[in-house]
């Protein structure tokens, strides 16, 4: 769906503006089964926004609750920001949408973030586009099969109704797709047999400790060799304490992890009967959608399907030059149309392929003049080689 209708393969990143913008239910509703990933400074900004927002309900605000208190991570965030061999922590589980966040200290830099303009644009094909009344009373009047009279202003009408059809018909269907795509990524949780919270992952390795050489003290080379093997193993025993420190900080989030991992199982045979019911909801909600956006779609179909012009001239390109035609004078009826706009466009294939060998005899006559002083040297060769004879 992300990419679909946002062009963006990776849709794990929010932006800034999506937790000041979308409030956390809208957001999630597109994250069940996945994870979201927040880089720490979109964390800090959070904080320094919502000093400026006393609003409990605001967007911005319900983020910082469902992160700080319902995830219980702002102690752990403050670690991740305070000590610098933390990079990343995580997951934190949200059991109601089977959800894993995930905080970093970097931005990924390969993708670009979503923004809250990338959840306004699915949040408008979520919603059920309302039909176009003078389109209704059109279609109405089509289909009561009266004779109508087609002078200038029936075919100007006329235009104008097909020409909304087919605009709105692009939207309703792209609505479609919208709600098919959702439709079938709900059933495809459903068809799940067992789905559970995921488990952390990446257990840290804990570094092997070097070992102590063998040193010798017998001559006076294998005194210099065993001072060289004693100072690259203190080297080697410092960076291994280094290296250990490391770990047991990675190795206690580890555990952590693996702690909340527990309670989410713990809390999940209850939320995922409700997540179960809320999927079920929203594919009764869709299919509801999609019967409401197909009625839509056959009135469109039926006004272009009546329409005075010939379903050879439905594009809006098309439809929209016959309108200017009409309107600037320049034809009086369809038959007017169709001639100019047939003739305009012979002279727009015939300008179209003068310009194609044009270029084609620009590109002959270069090569013709990179070939020449080729040919002028053959043809001094021959007559060199012709005088020896």
């Amino acid at each position: 769906m992300f990419k679909t209708f946002l062009n963006k393969e990776d849709y794990h990143y929010l932006d800034l503006s999506v937790f000041i913008n979308c409030s956390p239910e809208k957001v999630l509703f597109y994250y069940y089964n996945t994870c979201i990933k927040i880089s720490l400074d979109t964390y800090l900004q959070m904080k320094e926004w919502s000093q400026s927002d006393d609003t409990a309900k605001s967007c911005l605000n319900q983020w910082l609750d469902l992160i700080e208190k319902q995830l219980d991570s702002r102690d752990d965030l403050i670690i991740l920001q305070e000590n610098e061999f933390l990079n990343a922590i995580g997951p934190y589980y949200y059991v109601p949408t089977n959800t894993q966040f995930y905080f970093s200290k970097f931005n990924k830099l390969n993708n670009e973030p979503l923004t809250s303009v990338d959840f306004g644009i699915l949040f408008n094909l979520h919603k059920s586009p309302p039909i176009d009344r003078n389109l209704q009373k059109y279609f109405k009047l089509r289909k009561s099969n009266k004779k109508t009279t087609r002078g200038r202003e029936e075919i100007l009408h006329d235009l104008s109704m097909c020409l909304d059809a087919l605009n709105l018909t692009s939207k309703v269907n792209r609505h479609c797709l919208y709600h098919e795509m959702l439709l079938n990524s709900r059933r495809e949780l459903l068809d799940q047999e067992a789905i559970l919270p995921l488990p952390p992952e990446n257990m840290p390795i804990k570094p092997e400790k070097p070992e102590e050489p063998q040193l010798s003290f017998s001559s006076l080379l294998a005194l210099n060799n065993s001072k060289n093997k004693q100072r690259e193993y203190e080297r080697a025993c410092s960076d291994y304490s280094r290296r250990l420190k490391i770990y047991l900080i990675k190795y206690r989030e580890y555990e952590k992890s693996c702690e909340r991992y527990k309670s989410a199982l713990q809390k999940w045979e209850e939320e995922y009967l409700q997540m179960i019911e809320t999927c079920v909801t929203s594919i009764e909600e869709s299919d509801a959608k999609l019967k409401t956006a197909r009625g839509l779609l056959d009135i469109y179909q039926f006004i272009l399907d009546k329409s005075y012009v010939h379903s050879n001239y439905h594009n809006i390109d098309c439809l929209a030059t016959f309108k200017h035609y009409l309107d600037t004078g320049r034809a009086e009826d369809l038959q007017d149309c169709m001639n100019l706009y047939e003739e305009e466009r012979h002279w727009r294939e015939i300008k179209a392929s003068q310009e194609r060998i044009e270029t084609t005899i620009h590109f002959l006559q270069a090569e013709s003049e990179s070939i020449l002083p080729l040919n002028r040297q053959i043809s001094e060769l021959i007559a060199s080689t012709t005088d020896r004879v």
